[in-house]
């Protein structure tokens, strides 16, 4: 039932389906693009996920010094993860996603190994299966670059994920001259919603800089 319902859901032929403890995980391919949904909402499309997932990556890393050491906040399907380790002294990245079928899923299903460039095995990548809040509720650890790459805050176990402990947590977690980026939906189609994004970081102490980009996918 729930493959004929999914059938008639998703305009393309649904390659992979699980439901987790955490989400419902669903890749879809039609020719050349592949898609993921989680829980119904789009991800990614394989045809421009890079024109987003380079502008989350790319402009943090180019305005700190040394980014040695990078903390990855969501973004289990290891593309944020391909763009950080283009950086030759890039030592380490911690990236930490909720449910494991999703990092499982980066590591193995070859639609996104092939697009990550298997990025989430290389051996300076280290993987933590964790809720992202409880993770910096409970580290000591400080890093150069802290990326969120977080699904757009339509509940409310994802809202804290923007939250001003959040950003807090996150000031105290980077080192000196470190900087951090997250995914803030958005100014065009949810413009109050990306704009409390940038008001909360701000309450939380942070200077932000808010850009955006143009991803055809999401319209």
């Amino acid at each position: 039932w729930m493959s004929r319902a999914e059938a008639r859901r998703y305009p393309d032929q649904v390659i992979f389906a699980e439901q987790t403890r955490y989400q419902r995980l669903v890749l879809t391919r039609h020719q050349d693009d592949t898609r993921l949904y989680l829980d119904g909402h789009l991800q990614f499309s394989s045809r421009d996920e890079a024109r987003y997932h380079e502008s989350l990556v790319h402009p943090i890393m180019s305005v700190v010094e040394q980014p040695e050491d990078v903390l990855v906040l969501g973004g289990g399907d290891g593309m944020a993860v391909r763009e950080i380790l283009k950086y030759s002294n890039v030592r380490s990245v911690t990236l930490v996603d909720l449910d494991p079928a999703m990092t499982k899923l980066g590591e193995t299903h070859p639609a996104l190994v092939e697009m990550n460039k298997g990025a989430l095995k290389d051996e300076r990548v280290r993987v933590i299966n964790q809720d992202a809040y409880g993770f910096l509720e409970a580290t000591t650890d400080t890093w150069s670059v802290i990326i969120m790459d977080f699904p757009d805050p339509h509940g409310e176990a994802l809202a804290k994920l923007y939250s001003v402990h959040l950003y807090t947590m996150v000031s105290k977690r980077l080192r000196d001259g470190g900087r951090a980026v997250t995914q803030a939906t958005s100014p065009y189609f949810a413009n109050e919603a990306f704009w409390c994004v940038d008001e909360t970081a701000q309450t939380a102490g942070l200077q932000t800089n808010p850009y955006h980009v143009w991803v055809p996918s999401f319209g």
